[in-house]
């Protein structure tokens, strides 16, 4: 194995020891993937939660993280943009929380 994939399998076991604490809280449940850099990121579930939820979830883990949140966009579609970085226990495991906020869909097609 080389060094630089050591680096990686430590950087990912710690991601992984820092997951097992995070879902300790009582936050609500969010998708997490662990990068081959060992950063973790945390993405809102925009298909079974309303807006409101998803930009709830996001401040909880934002806020229980001490995450620096960006401040937010929204794009010419209208979809609004959540981003935060966070690190934990001081540099030895780095991340994100994303959500992506749709608006609203149209009832009725207008024709």
């Amino acid at each position: 194995m080389s060094t630089s994939e050591a680096y990686r399998r430590r950087w990912q076991r710690a991601a992984h020891r820092a997951l097992g604490e995070f879902l300790q809280a009582d936050l609500p449940a969010i998708a997490w993937t662990i990068a081959t850099s060992g950063a973790l990121v945390g993405d809102v579930d925009s298909l079974t939660s309303t807006p409101a939820e998803q930009r709830a979830a996001f401040e909880a883990w934002s806020q229980h993280l001490g995450a620096e949140v960006v401040p937010e966009r929204t794009l010419s579609d209208g979809v609004i943009r959540l981003y935060a970085q966070f690190s934990w226990e001081g540099d030895r495991v780095r991340g994100a929380i994303r959500a992506s906020i749709y608006p609203p869909m149209d009832d009725e097609v207008q024709l």
